[in-house]
């Protein structure tokens, strides 16, 4: 029973890329993202990968095996911020696909760690995206060139893998959501619903003048403070249900629309949001575009021809 029922799930999962449309758009979305990171700390790329750069090497994977491989990055640093870019580039055209989409996640797995001081959780979970994008297929939508004609059992081939790596990268921001709960409840201080006064007051956070209007509200803040943990705990069993899933989204949104405003942490809240898309239907996402495209008349970008 439970063989065949597997079977009946594999077979369903090759049928077609259920997701084909959104992970089109968040290969483009998270190039783009990696892109600006580059562009805007562009002055101050030797102090962060540079040889005056201030970090040491990682003891990890193959920074421990050899720091002259990391010296050699440091000192030509400009030489692999450019192939980097270039990467990006080729990455946001689909040109060169799974391979460029390889070469994209090692290259930002290496700048990450050439000073990992500097990364934040956005960059860890844009990491495991493109890790993901690597085996699946994002290149039915927003591409120069179609796709040739493939054989079927390809064809199955990757939309299996497809499938599931649009199932993993939920599954992901799901864990990360029931973890950051969990840590929460076990921390005093959101436990007695002070944390959120705390991280408005604090300099590093105070991202608007409105911060210090509102820790005077203690019962907004308190209410916060709990809906915060509701929120990371609910989130990855709420948003699985149909009807439920509009609203959980929406609440998604306001959270970390209001982090990203009030408490100036950026890129960890685009990144999150963004896979959101994932969890609307593809039918639904390719409607809209459809429909934008329409009303602004902006030529359509080219969709591979899959059969």
């Amino acid at each position: 029973m439970v063989a065949q029922q597997i079977k009946y799930y594999i077979n369903w999962l090759q049928l077609k890329n259920y997701k084909s449309f959104y992970l089109a758009f968040l290969r483009v979305a998270i190039s783009i993202w990696l892109l600006k990171d580059v562009l805007i700390n562009w002055t101050s790329l030797d102090i962060l990968y540079g040889p005056s750069g201030f970090t040491v090497p990682p003891g990890k994977l193959f920074f421990s095996i050899t720091g002259e491989v990391y010296a050699l990055i440091r000192h030509n640093y400009h030489w692999f911020v450019a192939c980097y870019l270039a990467v990006i580039c080729l990455n946001i055209l689909g040109i060169g696909r799974w391979f460029i989409a390889l070469l994209l996640f090692v290259s930002t797995w290496v700048l990450h760690h050439l000073n990992t001081s500097f990364i934040n959780g956005g960059d860890r979970m844009a990491e495991l995206i493109l890790m993901y994008l690597i085996i699946a297929d994002t290149y039915q939508y927003f591409v120069l060139q179609k796709q040739r004609f493939e054989k079927a059992d390809k064809a199955k081939l990757k939309n299996l893998l497809s499938n599931l790596a649009a199932v993993s990268i939920m599954l992901q921001l799901c864990v990360i959501y029931f973890s950051l709960g969990l840590s929460k409840i076990n921390d005093a201080l959101w436990w007695q619903g002070e944390a959120v006064y705390y991280a408005l007051l604090m300099e590093r956070f105070e991202g608007t003048s409105l911060n210090k209007v509102i820790v005077q509200y203690k019962w907004l803040v308190v209410a916060a403070n709990y809906a915060v943990i509701l929120f990371e705990l609910l989130f990855p069993l709420l948003v699985w249900i149909k009807k439920l899933r509009p609203p959980v989204i929406l609440a998604g949104i306001i959270f970390h629309a209001c982090i990203y405003v009030f408490m100036m942490i950026y890129g960890f809240q685009i990144v999150f949001v963004l896979i959101y898309g994932l969890f609307l239907p593809n039918k639904t996402l390719v409607g809209w575009y459809e429909d934008i495209g329409r009303k602004l008349k902006w030529p359509m970008f080219s969709r591979s021809n899959v059969i």
